[in-house]
């Protein structure tokens, strides 16, 4: 773990194995250590992560936070930052969630920087993350108005939750998550935040984007609906598109197929981007 200075924040990043470089970004409500888990046994490849403001270990100025802080923007250029402190001048680009709107947002700004991207169960598209995320943004609102024990409260009793620990209880697990994240009260309204931003500003200047990319969906994910993914591989001009086992009902056929599909991927495209 180490930090650098961005503006007047402390970002906490994390640099694992050894290889070529992938800055690989987390969900919203994560931090680096999904990061981790996510990629775990993808060798050969040097993995960089990060805690957005808000997110781990990376604090807020305070709590009234602005745009220059917090959104698409602001997370793309934190993550930008980064890769010129540690002087990479090309990087694949890629993360889970919110992670994958900050790759696409890096990419639009800076396409020169990134060889590649690696898209998983993107969640968000030229609007709001919105009805799919609206859980995690009345999350938000109960934490900043009422305070933990009574936002715990509210959502045990939400139609909406309960309906997902019926069907999915792994999915609602992560849900409850949210509630016990770090900074899960003083950073709450970043949930709102990125939830009513959205990541590029139409759809169809993802066709600029001439790198090759991989964008990863998968069902039973009330959070990260498959057609998301398909409409971005869809846009984007050099994508192909892998259907996963669903995260929250088989996690670990999950995991090791989206780490065997961006290992064959980044074999093939790296290759090819050398050549």
């Amino acid at each position: 773990m180490a930090f650098f200075t961005h503006k007047n924040l402390q970002v906490s990043y994390d640099l694992h194995g050894e290889g070529k470089d992938i800055l690989f970004l987390h969900g919203l409500a994560a931090d680096k250590a999904q990061v981790k888990a996510s990629l775990e046994g993808l060798n050969g490849y040097r993995i960089i992560s990060l805690d957005m403001p808000g997110h781990g270990e990376t604090r807020l100025s305070n709590s009234n936070f602005s745009v220059s802080e917090v959104g698409f923007n602001a997370y793309a250029e934190v993550a930008g930052a980064l890769l010129q402190h540690l002087g990479i001048r090309r990087v694949v680009a890629g993360g889970i969630s919110m992670g994958a709107g900050i790759a696409l947002n890096l990419a639009l700004s800076h396409p020169g920087l990134i060889r590649a991207l690696l898209l998983v169960r993107p969640a968000w598209l030229d609007r709001p993350a919105r009805p799919h995320l609206n859980i995690l943004e009345e999350i938000g609102s109960w934490l900043d108005l009422l305070g933990l024990e009574d936002a715990e409260k509210h959502l045990e009793t939400h139609p909406t939750f309960n309906s997902i620990k019926a069907e999915n209880p792994n999915s609602a697990s992560s849900i409850r998550n949210v509630l016990t994240r770090p900074q899960a009260v003083e950073a709450a309204g970043v949930l709102r935040a990125l939830i009513a931003d959205q990541p590029f500003q139409r759809i169809e200047k993802l066709g600029r984007l001439s790198m090759p990319a991989l964008v990863i969906g998968n069902n039973a994910d009330p959070l990260h609906p498959s057609r998301i993914a398909r409409e971005i591989q869809g846009a984007l001009g050099e994508a192909v598109y892998f259907h996963a086992p669903p995260r929250y009902l088989a996690p670990d056929e999950h995991r090791t197929a989206v780490v065997e599909t961006i290992t064959r991927f980044l074999s093939h495209a790296l290759q090819a981007a050398d050549a």
